[in-house]
């Protein structure tokens, strides 16, 4: 299984990573960490089906 980090308008950022800890630590490194900000971006970690 794969995790792809998703934002607003069904956009992938970057390719699937091959675990939620990867496309965690992806998505934080390239959107921060502050939770109003993923808000903002509708921003979310999905299994890659």
């Amino acid at each position: 299984m794969t995790y792809i980090i998703v934002t607003r308008k069904e956009a992938v950022v970057g390719k699937p990573l091959t675990s939620f800890d990867d496309a965690l630590m992806q998505a934080t490194h390239l959107f921060g960490d502050d939770v109003q900000d993923w808000l903002k971006l509708n921003l979310r970690i999905e299994e890659n089906r």
